[in-house]
């Protein structure tokens, strides 16, 4: 399945209905709710949702109240802060999108955890990466300052988290909502690639799994944190959905194929029955329907060298 974000066409389509109308002439199978609708647009959009499929809901969703869209991914409150209100306010606000999801039976919803309180050192790597030093020894240095800076005050924020996660995981299911962690773009983010693993380790056997961002782990190999495949290498069997979009150097939301990664080699790592999110910016239409057949053709084909190879095997016996 491939399913299209909200994330396109949110900030420049006020009217939910119409939102939701250029959606799906897209001819995707589904649609995504991302954390830049408003409470109108959502609104709005709820009494046409009878023959709309609605695959999965990211946190906060509908936008903070007062905050505008276009700060959508810049929160004031997560589920990792160290303030008790800050903290408890992310955790009511994510139970209101989980509410919302169950509403409008949504099997998913994506988790933004938040961030570890540290001086922002990304700029350090980016600078590197523009200026094509990478392979300097210095780049390696400079990666090592930032994260050891980050090792100082994460296990707070760790904690932090795990007490948000208990109180959420909770509700999720008694509602039979699934609940995915999000692999985050910066150093400083939560979670970096050893915490996907604690905070699945500390759920298991509970509704908590795994949505991996394609462009999310390539921006972190970009800037030496951790190799892009390595997140699918491991955490594939807690996976429950992928967010897709292409890169231009450090630039993400492009769509598959308008960039500079290798869709193939990434495509492959995907389990072929992967909900997979299209989530891309303000893009033309045509580009997207480009995307869509040509995924489409690509599922197609993989699907029948499976089921060739599967019946040269049965002949060998």
């Amino acid at each position: 399945m491939i399913a299209i974000s909200t994330m396109w066409n949110a900030l420049r389509q006020p009217d939910g209905a119409a939102l939701l109308d250029e959606l799906k002439e897209l001819g995707f199978d589904a649609i995504e709710l991302s954390r830049h609708l408003t409470r109108e647009q959502v609104e709005q959009i709820k009494p046409h949702l009878a023959k709309t499929h609605i695959c999965s809901i990211h946190n906060f969703c509908p936008v903070l109240h007062s905050r505008p869209q276009s700060e959508a991914e810049h929160d004031p409150i997560h589920l990792a802060s160290l303030d008790a209100d800050a903290r408890n306010e992310a955790v009511k606000q994510t139970i209101r999108t989980i509410e919302l999801a169950v509403e409008i039976e949504v099997p998913i919803v994506v988790l933004h955890l938040g961030e570890v309180d540290t001086y922002d050192r990304s700029y350090l790597m980016y600078d590197f990466y523009e200026y094509g030093e990478r392979e300097f020894e210095a780049f390696g240095a400079k990666v090592e300052e930032a994260t050891e800076w980050r090792k100082r005050k994460e296990a707070k924020h760790q904690d932090a988290v795990l007490f948000s996660l208990d109180t959420l995981n909770e509700m999720a299911l008694r509602m039979e909502v699934y609940l995915a962690i999000e692999n985050r773009p910066r150093y400083y983010q939560i979670p970096n690639f050893d915490e996907v693993g604690l905070l699945l380790d500390q759920f298991k056997g509970s509704n908590m799994r795994y949505w991996h961002d394609v462009g999310h782990a390539m921006l972190q190999e970009r800037v030496g944190l951790c190799w892009s495949q390595r997140w699918l290498e491991k955490y594939t069997a807690d996976l429950i959905g992928v967010n897709l979009h292409d890169l231009k150097d450090l630039e993400a939301y492009h769509p598959p194929g308008f960039g500079d990664l290798d869709f193939k080699e990434i495509l492959a790592q995907i389990p072929p029955d992967t909900l997979t999110v299209l989530e891309v910016r303000d893009v033309s239409a045509e580009q997207l329907v480009e995307v869509r057949e040509e995924w489409q053709l690509w599922r197609k084909s993989e699907q029948q060298d499976e089921e060739g190879s599967a019946a040269r095997n049965i002949h060998l016996r």
